[in-house]
């Protein structure tokens, strides 16, 4: 009779390591020390302990050896003999609460980390995301791994512990679903006899879930190594003959499992049916999600490309680059970027997001100031720069001298339309001070300047009273500057002497002027010049309740406060209804109180214009509403308050400009409230059965449910980058937004409402009506109540057809990311015309446009539903060089054009 095969019971030693989460990032390093400082001398003394995962981030090795720079070398001598795995990330990040950009960076920078070690883990270590992209099986495959290991998201339609994991483009790669969570196999007991009882119950509790060995994750969050795990494996492999337990690695063992048979899953992971995927997330702190929108369109859609573009590569900001992206991938640690987390926490994450946009806002000046420095251009003339892929227009706004009506005028001698916004000039600065307090003047004037502002013209007199009197004239662009010295040295000699001194600074007379740009080439340049009078007319306007544009009508209720828009025989009413109703969850969870007060009708509404054109019109809706003012309960029970109602205004602008075919709304509104929900509703022109969302390097189809479990509701609020829209194929309304992540498709498809802000009390509360446990500590941050001024920005694009149909990567594009300008200064190269484009994209989107020490690098994804060429050119010639992978490695040359699979994700090196 033939003996049973033993059953491999793989066994990887591991920490979950959260970065920051319910403590501050400094608090948890010095239990990452601690734990680091044991586990070192530890490997290096029992070769039983053969292996430890460090949680596939490398972040952690730079937190450690910040304190422990001397633990370099045995860092790198585990690493590189295999005992100790690390990378392929920099951190763990959410998926779906950052930029695809930033998922690739993430992983490029943990790989390139690891390799310093000796090499990272290859293997796309995936244990607690809060549910997965679509694309990340082609991320993993195109930075050559070929396993994945996850644990939320996955869905009932998945049977067993492995299956292929299908991108939208058809790259694939095995995933290892960690049945039981990432701590599957935490606390090994230290007994053999113990162990074997553990290894029986978990195969039982798999029964034919099983494919292949049982894999025990050793480790959960922030657990220290259990120094007794060598031996005890050894004594269990000595008492029975059922398994064969052997301590290893991830990279090991995947490699050694079934890949025949298994189930094919496509697209994201988003099921809630057997671990929660915290879909509250995405609304909690919009504040932080606003930070982080803004952080990622500074670096990656302005500074970046236009550095890598306009900028001569000795002087590409390599360094600051990469620090930027460095906050912005610490940041997407998914506590962190989820801000699920204590107060301290979140104010350290919005610290690094307004960090990382200060670099990014400053790369931008310098690289179109570089780019206006090599015009062969007038002095003074405006450059204006369009740092996107597709030829489009936009706003503008400059200071002018002078008063009055101006317009501007393009290098090919048409006028475009402009409007002053404001005027000013006259007393700047007016002071009198006598004797020695004549220096705290002396300390506002450097060189040419005085307080920041140069001087083209000095005037002095000694009047009747002895003062001594200076007036100061502020330049205008083209002045002669007058240096400050001789008048300084005379100004502090009068104060010596006890003189009085009146100084005075006249400010010339100004304007801002907004104008419309017109068409600017993708990756492109234009100039123009400012001139006196009025510029011609323009469609855009706005009178009465009303605004229209060439392409919207708008047309505001004053009983209600909503608002129609028509297009193209598209005609959608009562959009931008405000619903505020109570929420009893916490920062990972929204939660329905058990009896609620749902308001949505305002109390009063008053409509205003603002700005009536010509290039940009303006209405102002203030609705007042009576709210109440917050809830009570334990979170299972929470209802809202009827007894104490507070008065809310809400102020919402809305706005069209040139050419835009969607329109621009801004809510603004200070929080007094507790525990509530505020969306913001727009009805569908046709009812439809889902929705179509962007996410990283794709856009998702997801219907009116969610598949949620035992442990979550499946509520159906859903995640989208920049856009999402609701189309029956024929017709559609897609919402753009910057930063407000969360949408819900409600009223059985026949509306789509958009979470403006969700304010709660609690990281996480025991037992909200939606989710049975905690999802983290029962801790109060008063932070994610967001009182006080909260501000969102989104636009509404009603359509014909579908989300192609209505180019929503075009629209996204002009709606986030604004036209750069400098201006042309005296000293200049001349080495380049008034108007051209630097990079030349046709058939696909463009996701980065970089610069590495072998070139230009740009990233693209095809957007389109079939196979087709993409065309890459500069200058007005084929571009040429190498498609590479993520990593830099070359795979094929092209010339001028290659061809690309619908959603294939494709990285150029050009020549």
């Amino acid at each position: 009779m033939a003996t049973p095969e033993k059953r491999t019971v793989a066994i990887v030693p591991h920490t979950h390591w959260d970065r920051e989460w319910y403590s501050p990032f400094q608090a948890f390093r010095m239990r990452l020390v601690k734990l680091l400082d044991a586990l070192l001398p530890m490997l290096e003394s029992d070769l039983s302990y053969a292996r430890f995962l460090l949680d596939g981030q490398t972040m952690v090795l730079d937190d450690y050896l910040e304190i422990r720079p001397e633990a370099a070398a045995a860092l790198t001598r585990l690493a590189a003999s295999g005992r100790l795995a690390v990378g392929p990330w920099m951190v763990l990040m959410d998926e779906f609460m950052v930029s695809g950009e930033t998922l690739v960076r993430d992983l490029q920078m943990g790989m390139a980390r690891g390799a310093q070690f000796g090499g990272a883990m290859q293997v796309g270590y995936l244990p607690d995301m809060f549910g997965h992209v679509a694309q990340m099986p082609q991320i993993l495959r195109l930075a050559g791994l070929d396993h994945a290991v996850v644990w939320r998201g996955v869905p009932l339609a998945i049977t067993q512990t492995a299956f292929w994991w299908e991108a939208p483009d058809g790259s694939r790669v095995r995933a290892e679903y960690l049945y039981g969570s990432y701590s599957n196999g935490r606390d090994i007991p230290d007994d053999a006899k113990q162990l074997v009882g553990r290894a029986r119950d978990y195969e039982a509790e798999l029964g034919p879930v099983r494919i292949g060995d049982m894999l025990l994750m050793n480790g959960t969050d922030h657990q220290m190594p259990q120094a007794w795990l060598g031996r005890v494996v050894a004594e269990a492999n000595d008492v029975q003959d059922d398994y064969e337990f052997v301590v290893t690695s991830l990279a090991e063992y995947l490699p050694t499992q079934p890949v025949d048979d298994l189930a094919t899953w496509r697209g994201e992971l988003r099921s809630g049916a057997r671990a929660n995927v915290l879909m509250g997330v995405a609304s909690n702190r919009v504040d932080i999600h606003r930070g982080c929108a803004a952080a990622e369109r500074a670096v990656e859609k302005r500074a970046e490309p236009l550095s890598a573009l306009f900028r001569a590569p000795h002087d590409y900001p390599h360094a600051l680059l990469e620090l930027a992206w460095k906050l912005l991938v610490a940041n997407s640690a998914h506590d962190s970027s989820c801000a699920c987390s204590s107060d301290e926490v979140v104010d350290q994450v919005g610290v690094r997001y307004a960090e990382a946009r200060q670099l990014g806002d400053g790369l931008t000046v310098d690289a179109v100031s570089d780019l206006a420095s090599a015009l062969d251009a007038e002095p003074h003339d405006l450059v204006i720069v369009n740092p996107t892929a597709r030829a489009r227009g936009g706003l503008v706004e400059l200071s002018l001298p002078g008063h009055g009506p101006a317009h501007v005028v393009g290098r090919d001698g048409v006028a475009h339309p402009a409007q002053v916004l404001s005027e000013r000039g006259g007393i700047a600065f007016a002071t009198s001070v006598t004797g020695s307090k004549v220096r705290w003047v002396l300390d506002l004037m450097r060189g040419t300047e005085f307080a920041g502002n140069s001087v083209a013209r000095v005037e002095t007199e000694t009047v009747a009273d002895g003062a001594f009197e200076v007036a100061l004239h502020i330049a205008t662009p083209g002045d002669d500057l007058s240096d400050l010295g001789e008048l300084r040295e005379e100004m502090l000699a009068l104060g010596d002497a006890g003189r009085t001194i009146r100084v005075k600074v006249h400010r010339p007379p100004s304007r801002r002027l907004l104008f419309d740009a017109g068409s600017v080439a993708g990756f492109g340049w234009t100039t123009v010049r400012a001139a006196e009078g009025e510029g011609p007319a323009s469609p855009v306007s706005a009178s009465g309740s009303g605004l229209r544009n060439e392409h919207l009508t708008v047309a505001v209720d004053s009983a209600t406060g909503t608002y129609s828009i028509t297009t193209d025989g598209v005609s959608v009413s009562g959009l931008g209804r405000l619903v505020d109703g109570g929420d009893g969850g916490d920062t990972y969870n929204y939660s329905p109180p058990e009896t609620d007060v749902v308001v949505d009708t305002p109390e009063s509404v008053a409509v205003t214009v603002v700005e009536s054109g010509p290039v940009r019109a303006r209405i102002e809706i203030a609705t007042r509403y009576r709210w109440p003012a917050g809830a009570h309960g334990d979170g299972r029970s929470c209802t809202a308050r009827r007894d104490e109602l507070v008065d809310v205004t809400v102020r919402t602008t809305l706005e069209l400009r040139p050419g835009e075919r969607f329109l621009r709304v801004r809510t603004e509104l200070e929080n007094p409230c507790d525990d509530h929900r505020l969306r913001a509703h727009f009805p569908l022109p046709a009812v439809v059965r889902g929705s179509e969302a962007e996410c990283a390097f794709s856009v998702v189809s997801r219907g009116l449910t969610a598949e949620g479990g035992d442990l979550e509701f499946g509520l159906p609020t859903f995640v989208s980058r920049r856009f999402v829209d609701a189309s029956d194929g024929a017709v559609g309304l897609a919402l753009l937004h910057d930063g407000l992540l969360e949408y819900e498709i409600v009223g059985d498809g026949s509306e789509l409402a958009l979470t403006l802000l969700r304010a709660v009390g609690f990281l996480s509360r025991s037992e909200p009506s939606l989710r049975p446990n905690p999802a983290g500590p029962v801790d109060p941050v008063r932070g994610a109540q967001m009182r006080g001024r909260n501000v969102c920005d989104y636009a509404v694009l009603p359509h014909r057809g579908d989300w192609r149909a209505a180019d929503l990567y075009g629209a996204a594009d002009a709606f986030t990311v604004p036209l750069e300008r400098a201006r042309v200064p005296e000293i200049r190269s001349r080495r380049l015309p008034e108007t051209g484009t630097a990079l030349e994209v046709s058939g696909a989107e463009v996701s980065a446009v970089a610069r590495d020490n072998g070139g230009l690098v740009v990233r693209l994804f095809r957007t389109d539903a079939g196979e087709g060429e993409v065309t890459i050119g500069q200058a007005g010639l084929p571009a040429r060089g190498w498609i590479v992978d993520l990593l830099g490695a070359p795979r094929e040359p092209f010339e001028g054009a290659i061809t690309m699979r619908p959603w294939e994700i494709t990285t150029l090196r050009l020549s």
